[in-house]
């Protein structure tokens, strides 16, 4: 059904046990795309004799991207054969597309039920799943998607993200080595399928291992210039070596790329903090906060420079704000208004 080489890379990040981890930035693209600009590229069999008229309308509609009309057809085709499973998964695409994402959901179980070995049937669902970001239903589906067609490059990067994002609901053991085996499997495949080599980066990372952290996350940078998540990340790890000017450059990079992104202004404070430039790292943080209000890092840090800068009173509001954001349990990754 599918062409499983695509890669078409959603952006949402992956976490560990060190840190919390941030959604992924590729470039300056939205997190997560919508499922219409996954699904309209699917890739459909050649139509079988005696199959509905109505099912190939749709098909046809479908792939023009009139979506509403491949609705009314695919609910034809199905009127006439309820349980033909790639009638079914057409209706289930097309109501994906629409944003119907309830509706998609049962559809493409169905068709899953009914012919349980196409793998594309599974890879859709999982990714319908992956959407509504039910990433522990998510988790089975696309593994199963995986098991049946191990090309599928799509379904191994979901797969590997929500591996990480579950991992604590779903409690699964080795969840970076789990994670890994994807990611790896389609760098070998695909050197430049986009975020691929970020999210091996931040695999090392994680566990510690900077040397393998950065040539991963400079691979990523080389095929893919302006994405501020891998420069942020290479930033921050040359940040601890005590490579400040090299972190320096990266973070002043990344603010020209990416001005309205808090975590880039919060990154520019902890650097010009090292630097000793206690002015200059509150003028950052205070953009890091204007920018995502809800970022509680930024408001623990702002409160640590203004008691830097014997700002007492400041201080403690900063830190009242930063409490009082944890307590609500409404903090953000620090990448609002991106």
């Amino acid at each position: 059904m599918r062409d499983s080489r695509a890669t078409w890379a959603p952006s949402i990040g992956i976490g560990g046990r060190a840190r919390q981890w941030r959604p992924l930035v590729l470039s300056l693209s939205r997190t997560l795309l919508p499922a219409f600009l996954l699904f309209q590229g699917a890739n459909f069999p050649a139509f079988a004799q005696g199959e509905s008229s109505s099912y190939q309308e749709a098909v046809q509609k479908y792939r023009a991207k009139d979506y509403t009309a491949a609705l009314a057809a695919a609910k034809r085709a199905l009127q006439e054969d309820g349980n033909n499973a790639s009638y079914l998964h057409i209706y289930g695409l097309t109501q994906a597309a629409l944003q119907q994402f309830a509706e998609a959901e049962e559809n493409l179980q169905r068709a899953v039920a009914l012919e349980p070995a196409e793998a594309n049937f599974h890879y859709d669902y999982g990714y319908v799943l992956y959407q509504q970001r039910k990433y522990d239903q998510s988790v089975p589906v696309l593994k199963r998607a995986v098991e049946l067609d191990g090309e599928n490059l799509m379904a191994r990067y979901l797969l590997g993200k929500a591996y990480v994002i579950c991992h604590g609901t779903l409690h699964i053991d080795k969840f970076g080595e789990l994670s890994l085996e994807q990611f790896k499997f389609i760098a070998e495949r695909n050197p430049r399928f986009p975020t691929v080599h970020l999210h091996i980066g931040m695999i090392y990372a994680n566990a510690g291992d900077q040397d393998k952290a950065l040539q991963e996350l400079t691979t990523e940078l080389e095929l893919y210039p302006r994405n501020v998540q891998a420069r942020l990340e290479i930033g921050e790890i040359l940040l601890k070596r005590g490579e400040i000017d090299r972190a320096y450059e990266h973070f002043v990079q990344a603010e020209k790329e990416a001005p309205t992104i808090a975590m880039v202004h919060y990154n520019l404070a902890m650097v010009y903090r090292k630097k000793a430039q206690t002015e200059e790292a509150i003028k950052a943080a205070q953009r890091c906060i204007e920018l995502d209000p809800n970022f509680a890092e930024g408001h623990y840090l702002l409160a640590q420079l203004y008691r830097q800068a014997g700002q007492a009173e400041l201080a403690r509001r900063e830190m009242t704000l930063f409490q009082e954001i944890k307590k609500k349990g409404i903090a953000s990754p620090g990448f609002g208004h991106q």
